[in-house]
């Protein structure tokens, strides 16, 4: 009995330990559902903590929204249509839509890991006006969102001259979904650039300048010794000579040009090749003839 009583005990106290270390306070109305969301979240809290050396003594307001009603009662009704989740770094608060009664074209630990990244983000900038491609690029960094087709975009926009520029990226939420996706690719594109070329170190001090209220400009001067637009050409054109061969290759024009080559080009191999043959079957024949007389 003393045993049981002990081992009761002990029960007891580690659910209550689990309870109380749960850094999320998840609102949905799956029970299912919220396993898989804390789970997500605690694995993408580990490696978001890591990179950007910050955490949350506070807990984190998870909201999964079953309805569009309720999603947008808490943005305040002013969300693009396209959006399926928002952060809300200054209550620390998340809001999804839920995978059960949405359908939308990424997966759900895309979706949180995202969002939980704007929330670090934000308070290690100490909730200070982070240009949105840095917010928006760090994100999508941290919840691995990437796809092939992406590509394709960027060298698009590159041979049609329809690049958006990181300062225009501002405006993010007034664009339309094409030109919103865009707009995140070249955010991702542009965090990528910055941590290849700068490091992980240098992304994190440029954070920590613009929280303590400098300009964009001080803030890269003090990081990579160069102001803003400097960085901004260097990497629109790191994107050009990245993308320019893809875009060629999607040009409609070059695309039909490369291929009528290739068909002359095969059509005279093989015209090549069966004259080869021709003149090895005459040389057999005169060879047989020469031997028959």
């Amino acid at each position: 009995m003393r045993k049981f009583l002990i081992f009761s005990f002990l029960i007891l106290t580690f659910s209550f330990t689990s309870k109380a270390e749960s850094r999320f306070e998840i609102r949905c109305s799956d029970p299912e559902l919220t396993l898989k969301v804390e789970s997500i979240l605690k694995s993408s809290y580990q490696d978001i903590s890591f990179s950007l050396q910050e955490s949350f003594e506070e807990k984190i307001e998870v909201i999964v929204a079953d309805n569009e009603k309720e999603f947008l009662s808490k943005s305040g009704g002013t969300f693009p249509d396209w959006g399926i989740g928002f952060a809300y770094p200054q209550k620390n608060l998340i809001v999804v839509k839920s995978p059960n009664k949405f359908t939308y074209n990424k997966s759900l630990s895309e979706i949180l890991s995202h969002e939980l990244a704007h929330l670090f983000l934000n308070k290690k900038a100490k909730y200070k006006n982070l240009p949105r491609w840095v917010d928006e690029g760090f994100a999508m960094q941290k919840s691995k969102e990437w796809r092939i087709g992406q590509d394709i975009a960027v060298a698009k926009a590159i041979l049609t001259g329809s690049l958006v520029s990181l300062s225009q990226i501002e405006r993010l939420n007034t664009f339309k979904r094409s030109k919103a996706e865009l707009a995140y690719t070249e955010s991702f594109l542009a965090v990528s650039y910055f941590l290849s070329e700068y490091g992980e170190e240098n992304f994190n001090r440029l954070v920590d300048h613009i929280g303590e209220d400098k300009n964009l400009d001080s803030a890269f001067m003090s990081t990579t010794g160069s102001d803003f637009s400097g960085f901004q050409k260097e990497f629109e054109d790191y994107l050009k000579k990245r993308y320019q061969f893809i875009a060629l290759l999607g040009d409609t024009f070059l695309l039909w040009l490369g291929l009528a080559f290739l068909i002359v080009l095969i059509y005279v191999m093989k015209k090549r090749k069966t004259k080869k043959i021709l003149k090895r079957w005459e040389k057999e024949d005169e060879d047989l003839l020469t031997d028959e007389r």
